[in-house]
Order: C-alpha cells, then sequence, then structure tokens
C-alpha cells in the first residue's frame, strides 16, 4: 500500500480509539496505534498478495529496464527522486524526534516509548537517505550502466542478474506478472484515499498554526507535532496522487 494509505489510517485511528473510553488504551494510544497500523499491513499483505505484488512489479520493472537499456538518464531521474523523497523523511523523522524530547524535558510530557520509536524511525530513515544520496554521488561520478547494475543491487537490493535472463529474447510487456483483476479499482481507491491524505494533511497545518500563537510551550509542542505531521501527511499525499495517475498510465 501507498504511503498516504497509512498516513490516513494513523489519522483516523485516533478518534477512534478515543471511543472506545478506555483508560489502558487512552495511556498508550501511540503503541496501541502503532500496533493497528502494523496489524493491518501484515494482514493486508495476506488477504491480497497479487495485487501488492504487481503494483511493486509496476515500481521495479522500469528501473531493472532502464539498466537492460542503458537508459542512463531516466534511472538517475528515479534514483534523484527516491534520494529527494528519503531526504525529506530523514528530516522529518529528526526534526519529530526532537519536537518529541522537548516535549519530554520542557513540557513534562511522559512519552519515552514514542522518544525510542521515533528514535529508531529516525536512525532507519537516515541510512536509507545517506544510502541514496552515496549512490546517486557515485552515478553521477560515473555515469554508465554498470554502476546502475550496483545500484539497482546494492542500494535498492534488486536482483537484476535474474531479471537480465529473463528479459534476453523476451518482449518487456513479458516481464510483468499477470494483472489482478480488480487492480484499476485499487488504483482508483489509492488516488481517492492520496487526496484525502493532502486534504487532512492540510487541515493539520492549519490547526497547528491556530494552536501555536500565544499558547503555553505545552499546547505549542502538540501544535509542533500537528504541523509536522500534517506537512508530511500534505507532501506524501501530492507524491501519491501523481504517482498514481503514473502508474495508471504504464499500465
Amino acid at each position: 500500500m501507498k504511503t498516504s494509505f497509512y498516513f490516513v489510517l494513523w489519522i483516523l485511528i485516533y478518534p477512534i480509539l478515543g471511543l472506545l473510553n478506555n483508560s489502558f488504551i487512552d495511556n498508550n494510544a501511540f503503541i496501541v496505534a502503532l500496533a493497528v497500523v502494523w496489524g493491518l499491513s501484515w494482514l493486508l499483505n495476506r488477504i491480497m498478495p497479487n495485487t501488492l505484488t504487481y503494483e511493486r512489479a509496476l515500481n521495479v520493472a522500469p528501473i531493472l529496464e532502464d539498466i537492460y537499456t542503458g537508459n542512463v538518464a531516466s534511472f538517475s531521474k528515479q534514483l534523484s527522486k527516491e534520494a529527494t523523497i528519503e531526504l525529506v523523511t530523514a528530516i522529518y523523522f529528526i526534526v519529530t524526534t526532537i519536537v518529541i524530547a522537548i516535549a519530554i524535558f520542557k513540557a513534562g510530557v511522559n512519552d519515552w516509548i514514542a522518544l525510542l520509536i521515533f528514535g529508531f524511525f529516525t536512525f532507519g530513515a537516515i541510512s536509507r537517505s545517506a544510502g541514496l544520496i552515496k549512490a546517486k554521488t557515485n552515478l553521477k561520478n560515473n555515469p554508465n550502466p554498470e554502476q546502475c547494475m550496483e545500484i539497482a543491487e546494492e542500494t535498492y537490493k534488486l536482483d537484476y542478474a535474474s531479471y537480465y535472463e529473463a528479459r534476453n529474447g523476451a518482449d518487456y510487456s513479458h516481464m510483468m506478472p499477470e494483472k489482478p483483476k480488480h487492480f484499476k479499482i485499487f488504483q482508483v481507491c489509492s488516488t481517492i484515499i492520496s487526496a484525502i491524505c493532502t486534504l487532512l494533511g492540510a487541515a493539520y497545518i492549519i490547526l497547528g498554526v491556530i494552536l501555536f500563537f500565544g499558547q503555553p510551550i505545552e499546547v505549542q509542542t502538540i501544535a509542533g507535532m500537528y504541523f509536522l505531521y500534517g506537512t508530511l501527511a500534505t507532501y506524501f499525499g501530492i507524491k501519491d496522487f501523481i504517482s498514481g495517475f503514473s502508474s495508471r498510465k504504464q499500465n
């Protein structure tokens, strides 16, 4: 599933958890919400594996095809896009972790578990971003198909050798798995969800700005979290919305 789906899910979970009126859930809302998101992700991977596999193939096949055809310019463009996305994500997690730390040490918010989890996410985001930036630099210094192949295998963790063997003598259209029956419906729903994510993200940004000015630090910390979350939700909502139209065109 696209990132915007999980943003929308995360935004909707908290009001639902509040309706349960359970003290344990109220005191551990972040952990419960995280467990629900991971649990649903696990369930979706088992309910619709063919759909998710085909969606991944739509994203992976063009990368491997660029290497096969020696289209370094197209590969470089895709790499730059991925590096930008991961850099934005890493910056978000760094800033959010700092805001959570400020909330704990200055505003007295007792949310150590969230700090640890975001610290873990931040480390992963920084590692991925650094790897893509390094790959981008290597490709700039050596703009050739061999360098693209190395990046695909070492950075993207893709099996280009198997793709090459299957592609050699075969048409590109044969490299895609069979399209699931209701995949177009899935694409339309994904596009709608990305639009909803953009609108919800914008609403969080506005709410964060309204709550920030003239308020005590406790409220400003919460407002800062709303603003950060809304900014990233809007970013990925727009990104997935554009990607959805591109994917439908390619499909």
